[in-house]
Protein backbone atom coordinates (compact mmCIF):
# COMPACT_ATOMS: atom_id res chain seq x y z
CA UNK A 1 0.00 0.00 0.00
CA UNK A 2 1.36 3.21 -0.70
CA UNK A 3 1.22 6.40 1.08
CA UNK A 4 -0.82 8.23 -1.02
CA UNK A 5 -3.57 5.35 -0.27
CA UNK A 6 -2.51 5.20 3.61
CA UNK A 7 -3.53 8.84 3.62
CA UNK A 8 -7.09 8.88 2.07
CA UNK A 9 -8.15 5.84 4.11
CA UNK A 10 -7.05 7.92 7.17
CA UNK A 11 -8.53 10.74 6.07
CA UNK A 12 -11.32 9.18 5.10
CA UNK A 13 -11.60 7.31 8.48
CA UNK A 14 -11.33 10.71 10.28
CA UNK A 15 -14.01 12.13 8.21
CA UNK A 16 -16.56 9.56 8.57
CA UNK A 17 -15.86 9.10 12.75
CA UNK A 18 -16.66 13.23 12.56
CA UNK A 19 -19.41 13.13 10.53
CA UNK A 20 -20.93 10.46 12.96
CA UNK A 21 -20.00 12.71 16.45
CA UNK A 22 -21.61 15.79 14.94
CA UNK A 23 -24.96 13.76 14.15
CA UNK A 24 -25.19 12.53 17.26
CA UNK A 25 -24.29 15.62 19.42
CA UNK A 26 -26.82 17.64 16.66
CA UNK A 27 -29.51 14.82 17.41
CA UNK A 28 -32.54 15.98 19.75
CA UNK A 29 -35.15 14.18 20.88
CA UNK A 30 -38.92 14.45 19.98
CA UNK A 31 -41.95 14.24 21.63
CA UNK A 32 -42.34 11.37 24.05
CA UNK A 33 -38.35 10.36 24.10
CA UNK A 34 -36.09 10.07 27.12
CA UNK A 35 -34.17 13.12 28.51
CA UNK A 36 -32.62 14.59 31.55
CA UNK A 37 -32.13 17.93 30.38
CA UNK A 38 -34.33 20.85 28.14
CA UNK A 39 -31.38 20.78 25.51
CA UNK A 40 -31.64 17.32 24.84
CA UNK A 41 -34.93 17.92 23.49
CA UNK A 42 -36.21 19.26 19.78
CA UNK A 43 -36.90 22.98 19.21
CA UNK A 44 -40.29 23.20 21.16
CA UNK A 45 -40.36 20.91 23.73
CA UNK A 46 -39.12 20.89 27.46
CA UNK A 47 -37.77 17.64 29.35
CA UNK A 48 -40.74 16.80 31.73
CA UNK A 49 -38.80 16.02 35.06
CA UNK A 50 -41.49 14.20 36.38
CA UNK A 51 -41.50 11.59 33.25
CA UNK A 52 -37.72 12.19 31.98
CA UNK A 53 -39.36 12.32 28.79
CA UNK A 54 -39.70 15.07 26.23
CA UNK A 55 -42.68 17.38 26.58
CA UNK A 56 -44.87 20.51 25.09
CA UNK A 57 -45.32 21.09 28.68
CA UNK A 58 -43.15 20.87 31.72
CA UNK A 59 -46.20 19.01 33.72
CA UNK A 60 -45.88 21.91 36.28
CA UNK A 61 -49.86 22.08 36.13
CA UNK A 62 -50.11 20.68 40.15
CA UNK A 63 -51.28 24.03 41.39
CA UNK A 64 -54.77 24.41 40.84
CA UNK A 65 -56.37 27.77 40.22
CA UNK A 66 -59.13 28.57 43.42
CA UNK A 67 -62.57 29.71 41.25
CA UNK A 68 -64.22 31.05 44.17
CA UNK A 69 -62.91 32.93 47.05
CA UNK A 70 -60.74 35.79 47.95
CA UNK A 71 -57.51 35.85 46.84
CA UNK A 72 -54.58 34.09 49.03
CA UNK A 73 -53.03 37.37 50.16
CA UNK A 74 -56.36 39.29 50.78
CA UNK A 75 -56.97 40.91 54.47
CA UNK A 76 -59.00 38.62 56.59
CA UNK A 77 -60.95 39.96 59.06
CA UNK A 78 -61.00 38.25 62.51
CA UNK A 79 -64.14 37.75 64.44
CA UNK A 80 -63.56 37.19 68.32
CA UNK A 81 -64.98 34.56 69.69
CA UNK A 82 -66.81 34.36 73.08
CA UNK A 83 -64.36 33.17 76.26
CA UNK A 84 -64.69 29.11 76.66
CA UNK A 85 -65.62 28.53 79.98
Amino acid sequence: MTDRARIVKLLTACALVLGIGTWVVACKQGEGDRCQVDADCADGLVCNQATQSCAKTNGGGIDANIADGPPADAAVDTIDAPDAI
